[in-house]
Parts: C-alpha cells; structure tokens; sequence
C-alpha cells in the first residue's frame, strides 16, 4: 500500500528527502511543513512536496513522518503533533544524534512506531535553496529501530528509502552517537578550533591554501544546528575530544624530543589509515572511472568537453570543477564507466588540444 508522507522541515534535507522519495513506488504523496513560508513555496514550486499543510493537519493525515527540524526543535514539534496521530503511523527523523532521540520517541503514545534515522550527507548550501535529489546518493543512511519494532515497519522505512540511493546501516542508538562523534563531530570541533587558532588575522587567511580550507571547511555550518548537536551527544564528545588531545601531546612530545622517528610512525600510520578509507563515492554513479582536464576559461568549455566525448561514444557519468582561475582557465575532473572509455577520452580530449590525463 502506497504511504502518504509528511516532512516536518522543509530545509536542505528535508527537501532533498522529498525531491528522493518522489521517485519512490512505495509513496502516495508528500505534504510538507515549514516554519518559513519562504521554505514552503520553494518546495512546492520545485516539486519537493505535493503541497504543504499546517503541523497539525499534516501530522494527522500522515501514513510516515519525517522530522527535519534541528533537534532542539524536536521535544515541541513531538508535544504537538503527539495527540493527533493515528495508530500505525511511523514516525522517523534525520538528526545528527541519537540516543536522545529515541528517548523522546519513548513518549509517544502506544501503537506509533518510532524508528531513528541519520543520513550521513550534506552541503555547505542550507536550507531548502541547496536541496539535491542525489544528496544521499550512495551516502550511509542509519537506521535506529528499538528492538520492540515490527519487521514490518522496518521494511517499510527501508523500501521507501530505497529511491534515495543510501546504503541503509542498522545500529544501536549508543553505537551510532559513539562513532558519529569521532568521525563527523570531532572534526568539526576540531575545525573550529583550527579556524579559532588564525583569530580572524587576514595575513593568515591570506595565506590560507588548499590543506586549510579542506581541514576547515565544516566550520561554515550554522551555529545555531552544530550547538544543538554538540550538547545532544555531550558525554562521546567529552571523551572522544580528551583522546584528540593524548594525540596532539604525542605529536607534540616527539618535537619537544626531536623524535623523528617517532613523529614518522604516527604520520605513517595516519596515512595507512586515512587511504584505507573506502573509495565509494557519494555521487551519481558510486563507482566510476576518472580524468583530469584543463580548459580555458570561456563560455560553453564544458558544453565542447561533452561533445568531443559524445564524438568517441563515450558517456560523462560524473563531473567536477576542481578549481578556477576567472579569466584564466581551471580544472575539470570528469567520470566515465570504464578504464577503457576513460583512456579513449584522454586521447580525444588531448588530439583537440586539451590537456588531460587519468586520475
């Protein structure tokens, strides 16, 4: 049976959820709801959701409820609609931790099934002007369900997320707020503090290169939504920031003893580390195989990169522009599906005078 669903939220990823589960056999139609008036004709007009409806009414109607608010939003948003629910409904969310989540799904009443969820995707562009049907394309997507839930209901979750593209994970709530603090909170934390260390002195940020603003970048996100994160998942942060700082001491001892040897081992084992990391992608097509061009800087460049590729029969399954100069020219990455079809295009591209290679 098909699912009338509602998002509560109609930001960057609550507009992009909707934009994803259009595409879905399992959805009847999207309402959604916004504080923002703005939000909610932005998602209409760009097919986000069927139409909007206050809190209330579509909370009512709703078969599935997606909470996209910030999570300090939550507690009001769940005291509202609470009342009005029907028996059966499943309710999830998108927030960034969990345990406190699924603490407050505890209150609501008997026969609403509640399921925890954490898609692991975002942008730098908020709000619903950034919304992506590909956001979660190949991103891991997880799911806390109490043990009580019905397969059922759990299937249910996960047919609907199926347009999406995520990679679904089962987990714990306690389990999830214990990882997501090392690899998605700390770093933040720890951007933050880096971005802390310049105070804002232009002759630093001037010089700020590639390595900085990488490091750095998590550090534009919104205040108000990382403050809310940080104090939900406090204890893990509390730990996981006391075991940055024995690391930091360590580098720090080895140049204090000028132990070079010392210092080499934690670089090499860092850098073990990080290339173990799996190469899936997040992006149209999860695996694909790549090439670098330079091109100058003039209108329809990238339009003449796909004809001369459309020329050798070979299809663009994934592009990006890696870095501009104005005036100058700058550099493309392009993806296609084979090791062949990317040595063909590097031997068009470079018969033409454009100067690629493989990746």
């Amino acid at each position: 049976m098909k699912k009338k669903v509602f998002i509560i939220g109609l930001g960057l990823i609550g507009g992009s959820l909707g934009l994803a589960l259009r595409e879905s056999p399992q959805v009847e139609s999207i309402t959604g709801f916004d504080r923002e008036g703005t939000a909610c004709d932005m998602a209409a007009a760009m097919g986000a959701v069927d139409r909007t409806a206050g809190l209330l009414e579509g909370a009512k109607e709703a078969d599935v409820i997606i909470i996209c608010t910030p999570l300090g939003v939550y507690h009001s948003v769940i005291e509202q609609i609470a009342p009005v629910l029907k028996p059966g409904v499943l309710l999830t969310d998108v927030g960034s931790t969990k345990v406190q989540v699924m603490e407050l799904f505890n209150t609501l009443p008997f026969g609403v099934y509640a399921i925890g969820g954490h898609p692991m995707a975002g942008a730098e562009t908020q709000g619903i002007a950034g919304a992506d049907r590909y956001l979660f394309e190949n991103a891991v997507y997880v799911l806390t369900a109490p043990a009580d839930t019905p397969r059922e209901m759990v299937r249910i979750l996960e047919n609907l997320l199926a347009s999406t593209g995520a990679r679904i994970k089962h987990m714990e709530a306690a389990r999830h707020d214990e990882l997501v603090a090392t690899v998605s909170h700390i770093p933040h934390l720890a951007a933050v503090a880096l971005v802390g260390l310049t105070e804002g002195r232009q002759e630093e940020l001037m010089l700020a290169a590639g390595g900085f603003r990488d490091t750095t970048r998590v550090a534009s996100s919104n205040p108000d939504l990382w403050e809310d994160i940080a104090f939900s998942n406090r204890e893990p942060l509390i730990r996981q920031l006391n075991a940055l700082g024995e690391r930091l001491n360590e580098l720090k001892k080895a140049l204090e003893n000028d132990d070079r040897e010392g210092l080499k081992q934690q670089l090499e084992r860092a850098k073990d580390i990080r290339d173990s990391i799996p190469k899936v992608r997040k992006g149209l097509i999860p695996f694909c195989h790549e090439l670098v061009c330079i091109v100058p800087d003039r209108p329809g460049v990238i339009g003449q990169l796909g004809i001369i590729l459309d020329q050798e029969d070979i299809n663009i399954v994934d592009i990006e522009i890696l870095r501009v100069r104005e005036g100058d020219g700058g550099t493309i990455r392009l993806g296609v599906a084979s090791s062949e079809q990317a040595e063909e295009a590097v031997q068009a591209l470079q018969a033409r005078g454009i100067k690629a290679w493989l990746r």
